[in-house]
């Protein structure tokens, strides 16, 4: 059993949030290779652990970064940097050139050759981002004000405001409880 989150409804989101807060992280599931491989076990995205994972690890460091960059500003109404966009299409486009299309009887997807290497999570992750930068809707993309993930939200009412209530909204509502009451 492990402690990751999957809270973003989307790969890609997911993986922007795989620390486990902004500015002032705790806890970052691509700083070791054996926490990438437990983190993309635990989101469905098993990768084998062999010793190039290591070497990945710096550039799935910045394609998390580069996915937080473009989808922080989305959830706000905002327009990413030009740069950031442009290098999910090229990690995404490197992907389609190592990728073959899959028949699911209704569509197609991508897919890659086994093993699952933590390259191979890293198109995954830009295909993620370009089927919601294409697709949307980003409308429904949001921040939370306490961790800083980012989310879809999927809410019928579409008016999630947090990660998730079972954290940061808890937590946020027990705070503004406590000032309520201490400021009276």
């Amino acid at each position: 059993m492990t402690d990751v989150e999957l809270v973003g409804n989307a790969l890609c989101l997911d993986f922007a949030n795989t620390v486990n807060a902004r500015p002032v992280v705790r806890r970052d599931w691509l700083a070791t290779p054996e926490q990438a491989v437990t983190w993309a076990r635990a989101a469905g995205h098993p990768v084998d652990g062999d010793r190039s994972l290591a070497f990945t690890l710096p550039r799935a460091r910045d394609l998390r970064e580069t996915v937080y960059r473009v989808f922080r500003p989305l959830a706000h109404g905002e327009r990413p940097a030009q740069d950031d966009v442009d290098e999910i299409h090229a990690v995404h486009a490197e992907g389609v050139a190592h990728a073959r299309f899959i028949d699911n009887g209704a569509s197609f997807r991508l897919s890659w050759a086994a093993p699952q290497t933590m390259r191979v999570l890293l198109w995954e992750v830009a295909a993620s981002a370009v089927g919601l930068l294409t697709q949307g809707p980003l409308e429904r993309l949001g921040e939370c004000p306490s961790c800083r993930w980012v989310f879809l939200d999927t809410s019928k009412n579409g008016r999630r405001r947090w990660c998730s209530m079972a954290t940061c909204g808890t937590r946020d509502k027990s705070r503004r409880y406590y000032e309520a009451r201490t400021s009276t």
